[in-house]
């Protein structure tokens, strides 16, 4: 359904940014992701989101039923934007 094109739409959308790398096997609407230093901090400025393992920057993201494309889009805009200028 809609959800679930949502979540590939946001799990192709951060793949291959840098500074995140995928952690575990995707399953159903959650991506774990290891963040580069600096990252979770911006991002967490305007994106609510649950911080898994603080030691090793490991970040939880989730979809739910009535996330949208904008949400999705906008989203993965933050996290390219915000990693080029952690890692710059």
């Amino acid at each position: 359904g809609a959800a679930d094109r949502r979540f590939r739409d946001f799990h192709d959308g951060v793949i291959g940014i840098p500074g995140v790398r995928l952690h575990q096997p995707v399953e159903a609407n959650s991506v774990f992701a290891a963040l580069a230093p600096g990252l979770i901090e911006l991002l967490q400025r305007d994106w609510s989101f649950h911080v898994w393992d603080d030691q090793e920057q490991l970040v939880r993201w989730m979809t739910a039923f009535d996330t949208g494309t904008g949400d999705v889009d906008g989203f993965v805009a933050s996290v390219r934007e915000h990693a080029s200028a952690v890692l710059a």
